[in-house]
């Protein structure tokens, strides 16, 4: 009888120690998310539009100066005549900016912090964009993100932890996109002068998370308390024509009670 006890009890020790945690994302523990705004940028171009070549462009290049500290940078391209640039999903995206409310319809556009910024030359498009960030930046924290990737094979895995500061009010929907960029992309570029061979395209935006821009919703329908936090993990595919040493992942949090939808903030794994 006495050796039947301990068999039980041992086995009732097995079954409490392989209990799931349904609310724990493994890796995600181990991530801090900073009480701090990044703004994202969007950089709305095509390889056929000459004046992205001239201007738009090189003032996106000079602003990921500035990633990972004010900002963090995605350039979309759906139409492009190159058509391994574009991005299918990014016509969703494209459809919310393009209207008077953000500046009219052409390229190249910026939208950043949540606000339009009409692109000429260089440097004064540089420092009206520092200025939006600026202003995104230092407005209240609703909440942070923080994210971890991997990669192997053709796959990558990107293990993410969202904490609010801000309590949100019940049937608030609340998403959370990831935007695989390459880095660097060489392919031709139009231009005043003509096209130029070998034009360096930046964080270029290559897949997401979802069949959507705004990619996976990560809540209930119930309210958000201040310093709730949700775990997520999400694995996406790679083609292998992209070079995987060098894709970065943007994480976008999606407020999409608004209209349009409101980035509450960003984050970024190299």
């Amino acid at each position: 009888m006495k050796k039947l006890l301990a068999i039980m009890a041992i086995a009732a020790i097995g079954f409490t120690s392989c209990k799931k945690d349904e609310n724990n994302t493994p890796g995600s523990t181990s991530l801090t998310v900073e009480k701090v705004n990044k703004a994202l940028l969007i950089d709305f171009s095509e390889d056929w539009c000459g004046p992205c070549g001239d201007n738009g462009g090189p003032a996106f290049d000079s602003l990921l100066s500035y990633e990972s500290s004010k900002i963090n940078a995605i350039k979309v391209y759906t139409s492009s005549n190159n058509s391994a640039l574009n991005w299918t999903v990014g016509n969703g995206l494209w459809s919310i900016y393009n209207n008077a409310n953000y500046g009219g319809n052409g390229i190249p556009k910026f939208i950043i912090g949540n606000a339009y910024q009409g692109v000429g030359p260089i440097n004064s498009t540089v420092q009206s964009s520092l200025t939006k960030a600026n202003n995104f930046n230092n407005g209240a924290v609703v909440a942070g993100i923080a994210l971890s990737k991997s990669i192997e094979g053709d796959s990558m895995r990107v293990t993410t932890k969202t904490k609010f500061f801000v309590d949100q009010l019940p049937g608030t929907d609340i998403r959370i996109a990831l935007y695989v960029v390459e880095a660097l992309v060489l392919a031709d570029q139009n231009a005043t002068g003509g096209t130029i061979s070998n034009y360096e395209h930046r964080n270029i935006v290559r897949t997401s998370n979802g069949s959507t821009y705004t990619g996976l919703q990560i809540n209930s329908t119930a309210a958000i308390t201040a310093n709730q936090e949700f775990d997520n993990s999400f694995s996406m595919y790679l083609k292998p024509g992209w070079d995987k040493n060098n894709l970065k992942v943007i994480a976008v949090i999606w407020k999409m009670n608004s209209n349009p939808p409101a980035v509450l903030n960003s984050n970024i794994a190299k």
